[in-house]
């Protein structure tokens, strides 16, 4: 999604927007929590302000990631939708988060992979319990089994507190 300076000029209110965008998997190879994306859908609008030789525009974008499970380090799909508002400008600014436009082309992608990173999980899974792994004297457990765990053994540094207690009754 490019447009050069003088097609936003073009347009003299609101510019609106909607395609299906490809991100190349190598966008991602440097997260391992993630491997790659499909049907990005990117639907928005924009506003040239001439005067500040900015260009504004909001965007929705929604796809599909796919990510490794937690448990299984299997590929599995995971949808998302995300919204981002961004400012390109045409003259250099000392503003943060404010994107230079390169040889008067504004260029949504990097914009638009950015949106996408800071959906990422941290973690998901779809395993069942049957396939969590398990060795000699170890296995991974669910969070309910932990919490469940922890409310029967309660706090081990309060343990003597607790005998102690007991012993005055």
């Amino acid at each position: 999604m490019k447009w050069t300076r003088s097609e936003l000029e073009q347009h003299t209110s609101l510019f609106e927007f909607e395609e299906e965008v490809t991100i190349e998997d190598d966008a991602f190879k440097k997260n391992s929590r993630i491997n790659r994306v499909g049907n990005v859908h990117v639907a928005g609008s924009g506003y040239l302000d001439q005067e500040r030789d900015c260009f504004f525009v909001s965007m929705d974008i929604d796809g599909i990631m796919y990510v490794p499970d937690a448990i299984t380090g299997k590929e599995i799909e995971y949808p998302f939708e995300t919204h981002t508002d961004e400012t390109y400008s045409f003259v250099d600014s000392d503003e943060e988060d404010v994107r230079l436009v390169d040889n008067d082309v504004v260029d949504l992608h990097q914009a638009i992979v950015d949106a996408i990173f800071i959906e990422i999980p941290m973690q998901v899974t779809h395993a069942s319990k049957e396939e969590y792994p398990q060795g000699d004297g170890w296995r991974i457990i669910s969070e309910e089994e932990y919490q469940k765990s922890q409310e029967e053994t309660g706090d081990p540094r309060l343990a003597k507190l607790k005998e102690l207690l007991k012993k005055d009754d």
